[in-house]
């Protein structure tokens, strides 16, 4: 069973990464590029800021990967640069309107996707599915730390 149960997952992993990656491949955005404003968009709804440092710390990548991604997403006007007021040095990285109303369709199409994951499911099997699916993931963390 546990066999069945790690190709399904990988099956749905897959499908949903393919999913983002047709979603940003629309909007003219690569699937790094994609999930940096994603990552943006999440701290922005929480009134936080990011500099191009905690990008790089978040990802786990290099200071050229992440200047190259941030240089592709200004060109395409999806973020902006800006000095930090206090230290000069450091940059914020600020989302503009035309990627706050792609991460606005963006959750529009997540709901569709979960819409169609859940499609057989009432709303106690959905709860209990997220459940289950925390206490997989609690149990690896888990043993990583073991």
């Amino acid at each position: 069973m546990t066999e069945d149960l790690n190709l399904y997952i990988r099956l749905v992993y897959f499908a949903l990464e393919k999913e983002k990656n047709n979603y940003f491949d629309k909007q003219d955005l690569t699937a790094s590029q994609g999930d940096i404003l994603l990552y943006l968009g999440y701290l922005n709804k929480r009134n936080k800021e990011a500099s191009q440092k905690d990008i790089e710390k978040h990802f786990r990548l290099t200071n050229p990967t992440v200047t190259g991604l941030l240089n592709r997403l200004e060109e395409k006007a999806f973020v902006e640069r800006k000095k930090r007021p206090e230290d000069g040095r450091t940059n914020l990285i600020h989302l503009t309107d035309k990627s706050l109303a792609m991460l606005k369709r963006s959750k529009l199409h997540k709901d569709e996707i979960e819409r169609k994951l859940f499609h057989n499911f009432d709303e106690s099997e959905q709860k209990l599915f997220i459940s289950q699916l925390k206490k997989l993931l609690e149990n690896l963390r888990n043993e990583e730390t073991q």
